[in-house]
């Protein structure tokens, strides 16, 4: 297992993408844009995982996470996460933010066990910002859940 930089002469890993965004145009529009971090398995030949990361003056932003369900259950998402860390301090921001949504109880229960903390609720983002209703746990997404990860500069 490795974890190394996207370039572009990578493919974009949107099989990957998709699982944890539903909407591909949203993804073109912050793919680029972001430092991306690809989890290889297998001599390198398996993208099994993918983190995105925005850098804003102050903090990062995890605009995508996500790992092949085949290799989740493994801490390839902890692995991501540790990466995203690392980046961020990197660049001497003092947070590490991701988003999710209300009904994302598996992805809420792993940034917390992960080291984030809730910090703001946006009533009514899914609603608003996606075409089409996104279920998850049988509970409709409306409300996009903030989260933080306070970095020690």
């Amino acid at each position: 297992m490795e974890i190394r930089k996207w370039n572009k002469s990578d493919t974009i890993p949107y099989e990957l993408l998709l699982l944890a965004d539903p909407d591909r145009s949203a993804i073109d529009g912050y793919f680029l844009q972001s430092d991306t971090f690809l989890l290889l398995e297998g001599e390198g030949e398996c993208v099994c995982g993918v983190v995105c990361i925005q850098n804003g003056e102050d903090s990062s932003e995890i605009v995508n996470i996500a790992v092949s369900p085949s290799y989740q259950g493994q801490d390839y998402g902890k692995k991501l996460i540790q990466r995203a860390i690392r980046h961020a301090l990197g660049l001497h921001k003092s947070t590490l933010i991701v988003k999710t949504a209300n009904s994302s109880i598996q992805a809420l229960a792993f940034y917390q066990k992960t080291g984030f903390r809730m910090v703001a609720i946006i009533p009514d983002y899914f609603t608003q910002n996606y075409v089409n209703p996104i279920f998850e746990n049988g509970i409709r997404a409306q409300d996009q859940i903030v989260l933080v990860y306070f970095l020690q500069n």
